[in-house]
């Protein structure tokens, strides 16, 4: 028991610094696009790159906060039949969705992967100090890598599916106890 409460502390623990870090991330992102606009429209000097860094940073943001709003249990539900549940069948009835949960998150997990894979091993003809490496470049002047930023895909996947197997064991727990499972 003692190694299953280590897990579960530990990845709610990593989603929540994630999801701080994440709020980070969108400050810096605002920062770009304001500076892009200002640059666009008041010295009429757009630049090359920052559209598509604040492109790059909201879809860095938008799935490595996945595991942090399930943490919180922010994902759309049926609220109006849900919250009117006790805890206990709400626990039911969130064992019972646990199986489209898991079905749609291992699927996202592998084809993210399978998306990324491809952007890492593809030739995108980049150079670092004359060497020549892997990986899918954008096709902009200003060519930033995207295999980077397709991994945080799967590995935004990876933890919302860790998320998920923790209130899975909360869930089961709830339900057959009537007790939250508490730390």
């Amino acid at each position: 028991m003692a190694s299953l409460r280590k897990f579960m502390v530990a990845v709610e623990k990593t989603n929540i610094f994630i999801g701080k870090l994440m709020v980070g991330l969108m400050v810096l992102a605002v920062f770009v696009i304001t500076f892009e606009v200002v640059m666009r429209y008041v010295f009429n000097r757009p630049t090359n790159w920052g559209h598509e860094t604040m492109t790059l940073l909201f879809a860095i943001q938008y799935m490595m906060a996945a595991g942090y709003a399930h943490l919180h249990r922010a994902h759309v539900r049926v609220d109006v039949f849900y919250s009117t549940r006790t805890p206990r069948t709400r626990a039911w009835l969130d064992l019972f969705t646990s199986i489209f949960f898991f079905g749609f998150t291992l699927v996202l997990l592998y084809t993210s992967w399978l998306f990324y894979w491809s952007s890492q091993t593809m030739h995108g003809g980049g150079t670092f100090f004359g060497i020549t490496l892997p990986g899918e470049l954008s096709l902009t002047d200003w060519a930033p890598p995207y295999y980077p930023v397709k991994f945080m895909m799967p590995f935004g996947a990876f933890m919302l599916l860790l998320q998920g197997i923790v209130w899975l064991i909360r869930d089961i727990h709830m339900a057959f106890t009537g007790k939250e499972l508490g730390f």
